[in-house]
């Protein structure tokens, strides 16, 4: 399908440096209210954000960036929290980002009023939302006729969906022609393979001194593309695919860290833990680096996810349970044989369906030494502590209110509940169960 852009990549103009002039990015909030309220702006890397400035709404909903200095890239701007956030592309080429918003959630009353780089985005975005909700539809559709075993509706929803998928590539391609010299065109040719079924040519088309991708989901988009179609799905598959893209990626020190973290994270989230220690032990701990030095941020990160493996020590945390008394992990493992910290949340179906059934076994097993806290993913207090009273969840329970976000969540990597760690005496983890079935085989064996 990529073919279908070089069209148009003969037009483009770019400048691939990443050192930018200064620009200004501005914004004005039609609304009422909304004086004083605090604007972030976050630089992005591919799925990560980060943080780099702050300004306040002024009397008349406006507010503005100033004339500062940022790298070509998308990145997001968020107005009182995290939740309410909106993707932008700043580029050097362009002096001034201007943005006016008619509602209070920031994405759904965008109009860009100065900007090709956003006016281009924006463009593509409506219209992928509005053809991705409808092949949501879809594909649930289909997957209740799969389920009834009618093929031939079965085919009708595949078909609607290819339709759909052709109908949006036939729109970039006319972003891209609309736009020619942006960043925005400029990312979207790259993220998809001029070969994608050839393994030996996949990345000949991809520039790996290209730091401006780093800010943008080029490099997460095209990694996981080729371990999907060249990795075979096995664990030497995925080691060979890890080194394939970081021998790539040695060619820029930044995108070079960028594609470490991008896999290491990437692989444990997927519950590939294996893959995630080999890319530990042979590039940060081991000599695949060759001469590049690892800054101390990215270690940091991978000793976070480091410490959450099996005979490690987790992050310490003291949280107030539902009674408003302080709950410490590591006192509490100190007072017990094993203690169980369980992820989970009042709006986890599974979680609710679940976890009634596993009382019995606490009750069972707390006089032997078990102790369990139940950490939830919630926003609401009331209802957090209505759920714990209905249904007798009688171990310590804490919350910190920031559902995924929540400091703990973060310092676990949680991103699914339920989810648990069982830890002895030292507080070192001495299983990661995948499901209440393997929680209890543990218990079982060593009680």
């Amino acid at each position: 399908m990529k073919n279908l852009f070089l069209v148009f990549i003969a037009l483009l103009s770019f400048n691939f440096s990443s050192v930018s002039e200064a620009q200004t990015l501005k914004g004005k909030l039609n609304i009422q209210r909304q004086a004083n309220k605090q604007v972030d702006l976050y630089r992005t890397e591919g799925k990560y954000k980060y943080k780099i400035d702050s300004t306040k709404v002024l009397a008349d909903g406006s507010f503005s960036f100033g004339y500062k200095t940022h790298p070509k890239g998308y990145y997001k701007i968020a107005l009182g929290n995290e939740n309410n956030i909106v993707d932008v592309i700043l580029n050097p080429t362009e002096s001034v980002v201007s943005l006016a918003f008619a509602q209070v959630r920031l994405e759904k009353g965008l109009t860009v009023l100065q900007s090709n780089e956003n006016k281009a985005y924006w463009e593509f975005k409506k219209k992928d939302s509005s053809i991705q909700k409808k092949i949501k539809a879809l594909k649930q559709q289909r997957g209740q006729f799969r389920s009834q075993g009618n093929d031939a509706k079965v085919n009708e929803m595949t078909n609607e969906v290819n339709k759909l998928e052709k109908e949006l590539f036939s729109f970039v391609q006319i972003v891209i022609n609309k736009y020619p010299s942006s960043y925005f065109s400029e990312a979207k040719v790259a993220s998809l393979a001029n070969n994608p079924t050839n393994k030996a040519k996949y990345f000949d088309d991809l520039d790996f001194t290209n730091e401006n991708f780093i800010r943008s989901d080029v490099f997460a988009t095209r990694f996981q593309d080729y371990i999907i179609k060249h990795s075979g799905h096995t664990e030497v598959g995925y080691y060979n695919a890890v080194d394939d893209i970081m021998k790539k990626a040695k060619q820029n020190e930044k995108v070079f860290e960028f594609a470490l973290y991008n896999l290491l994270d990437g692989f444990y989230g997927s519950g590939l833990e294996d893959v995630a220690t080999y890319i530990m032990e042979e590039y940060f701990y081991g000599e695949a680096c060759g001469d590049i030095e690892i800054n101390d941020l990215l270690r940091q990160k991978a000793d976070l996810i480091k410490n959450l493996q099996i005979g490690s020590i987790p992050p310490d945390f003291t949280i107030k349970s539902n009674y408003g008394e302080e709950v410490n992990l590591k006192n509490t493992c100190a007072n017990n044989k094993y203690t169980i910290i369980m992820f989970w949340a009042t709006h986890c179906p599974h979680c609710m369906r679940d976890l009634p059934g596993f009382i019995p076994v606490y009750n069972q097993y707390k006089p032997k030494g078990l102790e369990v806290i139940g950490i939830a993913l919630d926003v609401n207090p009331t209802k957090w502590k209505k759920a714990i009273v209905d249904e007798n969840f009688n171990w310590k329970n804490v919350s910190q209110f920031g559902n995924y976000k929540s400091p703990v969540c973060l310092d676990y990597k949680i991103n699914k509940t339920p989810s648990w760690f069982v830890l002895d005496r030292n507080m070192e983890i001495v299983a990661k169960p995948k499901g209440k079935q393997e929680v209890l085989k543990f218990l079982k064996e060593n009680f």
